[in-house]
């Protein structure tokens, strides 16, 4: 069996638009907290300081650059500890909503409610682990291959695409473990790797379109997101941020959940081709 990377691709967009109304319940929860979080991060904290909240696309900027304000500037430990506390939320949040839609697909049985998706568990632990576990494994390989590039000579540009296609190959195979992941159910790395056995392009392809695609996506949502934001700049600098982060947060959460239900199709194929193969005389 071969993976469709088109029609799997498809599949997710369709699911996702299928499912809107609890992509709504489900992000609206994340999307509001980060918002408010960032906006006050952004706002008082680190005023006129370029954080990882603004954005600047084709040359138009979601919000100007100010002086700093006296005490609140870049350097305060108040600055700090608002900027990382917002990743710290991110950080936790991630796993809960990835895991949720997971779950959403793999086990549509189950009806997920708010309280069910922000509730953390064992297998959450075990989600945010095997991230960690999987960016642990990718940074060897990644730095093998820039050191063979580097002594590649004149073939470095050819040899370095190979090698960088080679790390997404390993990535996306190894991705297989988060849904299993989801499930409760534990794949060692023989276990991942025989199950993506011959699939390995085919995920790669299927991770790389659905990138670029819910990259362009949101990058012309985020065009539109900028015009908006600076037509709506009489209700104040705060309300102003305040909106234009809920939709760019909104917008990641939206494109997360295609990636997640890419991945979630794949290993529902591999899993019933292999159950299917055991089934066989």
């Amino acid at each position: 069996m071969k993976l469709a990377v088109l029609a799997t691709i498809f599949s997710a967009f369709k699911f996702v638009w299928h499912q809107r109304i609890q992509f709504y319940s489900l992000a609206l929860p994340a999307v509001v907290i980060l918002s408010i979080l960032s906006t006050l991060a952004d706002s008082i904290l680190l005023r006129g300081i370029h954080s990882s909240f603004q954005f600047d696309l084709l040359g138009l900027q979601v919000q100007s650059s100010e002086e700093p304000l006296g005490f609140f500037n870049v350097s305060s430990p108040w600055a700090h500890a608002a900027g990382f506390g917002v990743w710290l939320i991110m950080v936790v949040v991630f796993p809960l909503y990835s895991v949720a839609w997971h779950r959403l697909f793999l086990a549509p049985h189950e009806d997920i409610t708010i309280l069910e998706c922000y509730r953390w568990r064992l297998r959450h632990w075990s989600f945010l682990w095997l991230n960690i576990r999987i960016f642990i494994l990718i940074i060897p390989i990644g730095i093998l291959g820039f050191l063979i590039t580097l002594f590649s000579l004149f073939m470095a540009p050819i040899v370095g695409i190979l090698l960088t296609l080679f790390v997404i190959v390993c990535y996306a195979r190894f991705s297989m473990w988060l849904p299993a992941a989801a499930l409760d159910q534990y794949l060692t790395f023989s276990g991942v790797l025989n199950l993506t056995k011959g699939h390995g392009w085919q995920l790669a392809a299927i991770m790389i379109v659905t990138g670029i695609t819910t990259g362009v996506l949101d990058g012309v949502a985020t065009v539109i997101i900028a015009n908006a934001s600076s037509s709506i700049s009489v209700v104040g600098e705060l309300t102003q941020n305040l909106l234009t982060n809920f939709a760019l947060f909104f917008i990641t959460y939206a494109g997360t959940a295609i990636g997640i239900t890419a991945l979630s199709i794949v290993y529902r194929k591999l899993t019933e081709c292999i159950t299917f193969s055991a089934k066989a005389p």
